[in-house]
């Protein structure tokens, strides 16, 4: 099989669908390699390829009305889409995004309307107020209707049209009944605080990074729960394994109690008879336990994916197809944590939050500067008599000249201690998350450099298995073939029943520390993708 080297592995930027796509076939040949056509039930009991196991694994190993294959893509597929842990996290970058149009919902401009109607009646303390009346009776009414808003660049401003009526007992109110329009215009501009650095806008910056910063914790959300997924899978396939191991365990024992109860009546001592049919019941029941794991492994997996398949087909067994099998790959720890630092969705999320708080010093900063606004204004009027409201609304733009305002407002709290304590809280806030980078980028170099270094240890040590395993086999060979030719010896042929059996026990175990190993190896490999954060593309694809 051709051998991945770490450049084109680590240094080739492919998202996760690609970089997995070559394992999975890297792990389909070596499948092959390892196993070739041999069927378990065509292998003899001690001999035959070392992972005889892998073809097994993905065949039903029960009873069950259904079976449902299953791989790792497939999982990751449905755990982006249905898992409902990670729906849960998604509606995080949403909840933010809404922040978004709140802040910008601030420059909407605002349709208003007043109205009021006034009846007083009030003692006169002078005849020249009413002109002879001793109570002044005033009956008003107005209305006023306009926009007013706010724009980008931190000024206000006012548009409206009021409309009035008015009669009074006084003699000197002429014309009685009269009818007023005004019509008017303003406009403030701040000049030093809030000139360039708008509160409003500063909330839709913030809001935007604060976004980018709940999808970046989102991102980190699936990411743990396809690695979750990963560990499942691989620990329902090492069951199922083993659940195979010891089946073949168990068979080995049988063969032996049936042949010594044959040889019962002839030269088979009833202690060795005892002794091999107790082997039988022992690992009868680990074998009953082996098959709960598997059920059990199941339901785990069901629970982390949540997938529509797997709640259609609640009683399915799940059909591991892809292989456990040592895929010669290897990664350059440089490159990997340089990509790591890049894409890893934590530092994504502190570097938002840095966004987010240079945005409020710079608006601290600016409140420390004096307040100075510019405020012009223009209005039209008109009155009319005979409650004539309608020819009021004419006359203001017909008669007379349009009145003109204009001015300067300056504020300078003094000492202005809240706007420098503000400033100098966020320059902490900024160091502190400067910090933080400083601390999760060396924490990502060390959670690469150990991926890369537990990946390669792994595959070490699962060669190291299979010439153990190998040992093993030959061992117990030699040991069958001493018990057959001893084992109707008096004094011998127990030790040699004990050590065929203990012999077997140690081949089980070597076997299962080789399935461990291998498995491992794969487990490691999905660890590097998530350290290295190559699973942020995976997740994004499926997402898009």
């Amino acid at each position: 099989m051709p051998r991945l080297n770490a450049t084109s592995v680590a240094t080739a930027r492919q998202p996760i669908t690609a970089r997995t796509s070559q394992m999975l076939a890297a792990w389909a040949s070596d499948a092959v390699e390892v196993s070739g056509s041999l069927e378990p039930s065509t292998l003899p009991a001690d001999v035959g390829p070392i992972e005889w196991w892998i073809p097994g694994t993905a065949r039903p190993l029960r009873s069950a009305p259904a079976a449902l294959p299953i791989d790792l893509m497939t999982l990751f597929e449905w755990t982006v889409q249905h898992s409902a842990r990670v729906q849960a996290v998604a509606q995080a970058p949403w909840i933010s995004g809404t922040q978004i149009e709140q802040a910008r919902g601030v420059f909407d401009p605002r349709i208003y309307s007043d109205s009021d109607y006034n009846s007083s009646s009030d003692p006169v303390e002078n005849i020249l107020t009413t002109g002879g009346p001793p109570r002044l009776e005033d009956q008003l009414l107005g209305t006023e209707v306009g926009v007013r808003g706010q724009t980008s660049s931190g000024g206000s401003y006012g548009i409206g049209q009021g409309l009035g009526h008015k009669n009074s007992n006084s003699t000197f109110f002429l014309p009685n009944n009269q009818g007023s329009a005004g019509l008017f215009a303003n406009w403030s501009q701040p000049l030093l605080q809030g000139r360039s650095i708008d509160a409003n806008r500063s909330l839709i910056l913030t809001a935007q990074f604060d976004t980018a910063a709940a999808q970046a914790k989102y991102t980190d959300a699936i990411l743990t729960q396809l690695f979750d997924v990963a560990n499942g899978y691989w620990s329902l396939y090492v069951e199922r394994a083993n659940l195979l191991l010891r089946q073949r365990h168990l068979e080995r024992a049988q063969r032996i109690a049936v042949q010594l109860e044959h040889r019962q009546s002839l030269d088979a001592v009833r202690s060795q008879v005892l002794r091999a049919q107790a082997a039988v019941a022992n690992r009868r029941a680990e074998l009953s336990l082996a098959e709960a794991n598997i059920k059990n492994e199941e339901s785990r997996l069901r629970a982390l994916v949540n997938a529509p398949a797997f709640s259609d087909q609640g009683h399915a067994e799940l059909l591991p197809v892809q292989p456990a099998v040592i895929s010669p790959i290897d990664f350059d720890i440089e490159s990997e944590v340089a990509l790591a630092i890049n894409r890893r969705p934590e530092i994504l999320e502190l570097h938002e939050l840095v966004n987010a708080t240079q945005v409020r010093l710079n608006l601290a900063q600016d409140q420390t500067r004096p307040q100075l606004n510019l405020v012009l204004q223009g209005q039209l009027a008109g009155r009319q008599g005979a409650s004539d409201i309608v020819g009021a609304w004419s006359n203001q733009f017909t008669e007379g000249r349009p009145g003109v305002g204009g001015g300067l407002q300056y504020q300078l709290p003094y000492r202005n201690r809240t706007a420098h304590g503000q400033v100098r809280q966020r320059q902490y806030e900024l160091t502190q998350l400067t910090m933080l980078i400083r601390e999760k980028s060396a924490n990502i170099r060390a959670e690469v450099e150990i991926a890369v270094r537990n990946l390669r240890a792994s595959h070490a040590a699962a060669i190291s298995r299979r010439e153990s395993l190998a040992a093993v086999h030959a061992e117990l060979a030699y040991l069958e073939d001493r018990w057959q030719l001893l084992g109707n010896d008096p004094r011998l042929g127990q030790l040699q029943l004990d050590d065929l059996l203990n012999g077997q026990d140690r081949l089980l175990r070597e076997e299962q520390a080789l399935l461990q190993s291998i498995t491992q190896y794969n487990r490691s490999l999905i660890e590097v993708q998530r350290a290295t954060g190559a699973l942020v593309y995976f997740s994004d694809a499926v997402a898009n």
